[in-house]
């Protein structure tokens, strides 16, 4: 790619994450329903995913270049999730139907555990590797609740130092696989707890981080969960005035 072009994606990247932005401005002040909201923020979104994969395969060709640093990893993941979503990937979540090489076979259950594993391990030692280990679980098995809740929560996690395009790339991949998670399996604490973090961390929502957050106090979270729930309720409860 040469660098007029990677200029000319870099423009439109800047004008697609205005847009977003634009929108949500647009949607807190009434000025637009959620029909529109919902099909303007998913053209936007996908073709912003299209860009920054563009972007940074354009970079990676650049003479002298350096190892890509973690959060240019996880935008072209949450790109590649985007773009799996648009092509159907969620379609194929939320009505249960198998994919290419799925089967119900134990060999399926197998991978999973193995996958799974190996994933849990790596969760904060590698997040971005962990991500793409939870992809792989999720090409077997779309509604597998640990993989879509884990996937979210690390692409929210890293993407909290990151650049303002990829941090909305997060909040969109992040939120989407979080509720899927949750219509999935209502009861999970887990989903509830980091969709309360992430409305809070990545989008200044916190009446929305307080609902989600109250659920999963009440469900008894996992221990390691419950610490990053009693910290930022209190700072959700700060920002409320409560």
């Amino acid at each position: 790619m040469n660098p007029d072009e990677l200029a000319r994606l870099e423009e439109e990247r800047s004008f697609l994450l205005s847009s977003l932005r634009d929108l949500e401005r647009e949607r807190e002040a009434g000025d637009i329903d959620d029909i529109d909201y919902a099909a303007l923020h998913n053209g936007y979104t996908q073709r912003a995913a299209e860009v920054i994969k563009l972007i940074s395969r354009g970079e990676a060709l650049l003479p002298r270049r350096q190892s890509r640093p973690l959060t240019q990893r996880i935008a072209v993941v949450v790109g590649v999730l985007v773009l799996a979503v648009g092509a159907g990937w969620l379609v194929a979540a939320q009505s249960g139907q198998r994919l290419p090489g799925q089967s119900s076979s134990g060999g399926i259950e197998d991978s999973t555990a193995t996958l799974l594993a190996q994933a849990r391990a790596i969760n904060f030692s590698d997040p971005a590797a962990a991500i793409e280990t939870y992809s792989e679980i999720l090409k077997l098995n779309p509604d597998h609740v640990e993989a879509l809740t884990y996937r979210s929560w690390l692409i929210a996690l890293v993407a909290r130092e990151a650049t303002e395009e990829v941090k909305l790339m997060a909040l969109a991949a992040a939120t989407q696989g979080l509720g899927h998670a949750i219509e999935v399996e209502p009861d999970y604490p887990d989903a509830h707890c980091f969709l309360g973090i992430v409305r809070f961390r990545l989008a200044g929502d916190a009446l929305g981080a307080k609902e989600e957050l109250d659920i999963c106090a009440s469900m008894n979270p996992p221990a390691e969960v419950q610490g990053f729930v009693d910290s930022i309720r209190s700072e959700v409860a700060a920002a409320l005035g409560e």
